[in-house]
């Protein structure tokens, strides 16, 4: 019976000749829109993978409905993955994400997968490519197994040759190749998936800098070399890095029926208050914790990269290390899986005396799904307890209360804060801020016990990334914004805030002054200047590296993976590196020297 309903060989052909256009055009549709966004020298470079795509499989089977039937299913397996990770990161899918499947399906149980009713119809027109093909009854007419063979490598040569193509420059100017990492769904949406992933793929090794050399690092850093007094007394240190802790109010004008900040907002007396500007937004959370930790940014790695599960294989210097070499004890918590970005492994190599996983929240208190704020704020407290006294601590606690998704309703989470005027659109971003709210007031108990104790402490507490498009779109459209791609607006989504606070007199103004900038209404620095700053506020002793980074910051205070910004506000994008100042190139030798030059790095150009 099956063969009775085998489609005949011509129509077969045809079919076959337009399946690969039509899942193409299926899978950008999951996303957006290919008549409104991609112009057509870039259509037909996407199109020549889905032929080879489909191709391959038809010379390696010799038959059509396989070639059809698989390839379909392959294409909307891809394009499925990258609907979810735009839904669930608001950016694409990288060709290293393959490396944070783990971490992706430890939280994978918290998301809705639900479908809006575009992707609903690409959807049932993959499932109907694939049945057609099934029944599809073209066959190739390989007799010699050479022939076949041969057939076979010519494709696959092909396919080598497409990759290699697809990231020449000239070929990138002959097609109007769209080159902003800057925003990352602009940059897949008209360039296409496929010719932004297989693009995006050289970047999966780092080059050295031009004229790196061990000497031309000494020579950046000689300066900087020099005897520091070190004190015999230094505060506690307590670092709160909050999952998607932000404030969306830098989107757009919105009123809400109760402040969500209230405690942070009212802090003023030997504290320093700020934005932060970071690489990522939604997700790949270890990146900002890489840059605060490390000092180092991730304008000089591939975009999208993770250099925790890339990367670090080894002790690196890091914060952790450096406080050690001072007499700290050095602490990690983070009440959440410990392979999770590998930070079980890389909390080592940073010079973590102690780590705190999952296992030690055992019985901790619960908001949705994850371990509470407050919770982890007991467990600094009880390292401080139960330490002696006198000796310094460093804690870097990484929360996960705040974590998405937050389309979900809970019994153990009532929702308080609403915004007006949103008529019920709005429930995500009412949640989000609901948990913020009580982010606000766990750190507001933190610092009321820090600030009854005697020892000398300082607290910094920021923000690892904004959520998820779809959790502010209704800031966006009460504000009668539409393209949210454009520069600027692109720029506020990498916004965080950051907030210091000590429970003794600290010169808050002398750091204010490091931290201010005219193209600004309020102080802003990158993260990977962040760890700088504290140094500064609590008056520690500064590597070699930090010093310099102190001198750069004054000319180019904001340097992500996204942008490069200078004292005047002049925007530099990341694909102009080889034009860049003299500054920013002997920065990102400094880079790698540290990340990828373990041989040839001296601890103590980092750690003092």
């Amino acid at each position: 019976m099956f063969k009775k309903c085998r489609i005949p060989k011509i129509p077969s052909i045809l079919l076959w000749s337009v399946t690969p256009a039509i899942s193409f055009w299926l899978l950008e549709t999951l996303t957006h829109s290919v008549a409104k966004d991609m112009e057509f020298p870039l259509i037909a470079l996407n199109l020549v993978f889905y032929y080879l795509l489909y191709g391959l499989i038809l010379v390696i089977s010799k038959r059509s409905f396989v070639s059809l039937g698989l390839g379909s299913l392959l294409v909307m397996i891809i394009g499925l993955v990258d609907y979810y990770v735009i839904q669930f990161r608001s950016v694409p899918l990288y060709p290293w994400d393959i490396l944070s499947v783990k971490t992706a399906m430890s939280v994978s149980d918290n998301y809705s997968y639900s479908l809006d009713n575009d992707a609903r119809i690409c959807v049932l027109g993959f499932v109907l490519l694939i049945m057609i093909g099934i029944f599809t009854s073209w066959k190739l007419p390989f007799k010699n197994h050479q022939y076949h063979l041969l057939s076979v490598l010519s494709v696959a040569g092909a396919f080598v040759l497409y990759g290699t193509s697809v990231q020449m420059p000239a070929v990138h100017k002959a097609v109007g190749f769209y080159e902003y990492h800057f925003t990352p769904n602009a940059f897949y949406q008209m360039n296409g998936f496929i010719v932004s992933f297989v693009s995006n793929m050289q970047y999966l090794d780092v080059s050295k800098p031009a004229n790196y050399s061990v000497e031309k690092v000494q020579q950046i850093l000689e300066p900087y070399i020099e005897a520091e007094e070190v004190d015999s007394v230094y505060p506690n240190i307590i670092v709160i890095m909050n999952e998607a802790f932000s404030d969306p109010a830098v989107l757009g004008d919105f009123e809400t029926n109760i402040d969500y900040m209230p405690f942070i907002r009212s802090l003023s007396e030997n504290t320093v208050k700020g934005q932060l500007m970071v690489s990522v937004k939604g997700g790949n959370t270890a990146n900002s914790e890489y840059e605060f930790l490390t000092g180092n940014s991730m304008a000089f790695l591939p975009s999208g990269s993770v250099p925790y599960q890339q990367y670090i294989r080894g002790d690196m210097p890091s914060v952790a290390s450096q406080l050690k070499n001072l007499g700290y004890d050095t602490f990690s918590i983070h009440p959440y899986r410990a392979n999770g970005w590998n930070r079980d492994k890389v909390y080592k190599y940073f010079g973590f005396d102690t780590s705190y996983f999952k296992e030690s929240f055992v019985n901790a208190p619960i908001l949705r799904e994850y371990t509470t704020d407050l919770a982890t704020y007991q467990k600094i407290v009880d390292i401080y307890t139960a330490k002696m006294p006198g000796q310094p601590m460093f804690v870097f606690d990484v929360t996960m209360q705040n974590h998405s998704s937050y389309s979900k309703e809970y019994d153990n989470f009532t929702p308080d804060v609403k915004v007006s005027g949103a008529n019920g659109s709005a429930r995500l971003l009412e949640r989000y801020l609901s948990l913020i709210k009580v982010s606000d007031e766990a750190f507001g108990q933190l610092v009321g016990y820090f600030s009854q104790v005697d020892e000398p402490t300082v607290i910094l507490m920021f923000g690892d990334h904004q959520p998820a498009d779809w959790v502010v779109s209704p800031i966006y459209r009460m504000n009668g914004v539409e393209d949210t791609n454009s520069w600027s607006e692109s720029m506020e989504r990498y916004e965080v805030p950051f907030v210091l606070w000590a429970n003794y007199d600290i010169d808050e103004e002398a750091v204010r002054e490091e931290i201010s900038y005219d193209f600004s209404e309020y102080d802003i620095f990158s993260v990977n200047y962040l760890s700088t700053m504290l140094f500064e506020a609590a008056g520690l002793p500064m590597s070699p590296f930090q010093k310099y980074m102190k001198d750069i910051m004054k000319d180019y205070p904001v340097l992500t993976a996204n942008m490069f910004l200078d004292s005047e506000g002049v925007y530099f994008g990341v694909n102009m590196t080889q034009s860049l100042p003299e500054e920013l190139k002997d920065y990102a030798i400094l880079n790698y020297n540290l990340l990828f030059d373990a041989k040839h790095r001296k601890n103590e150009w980092y750690t003092r």
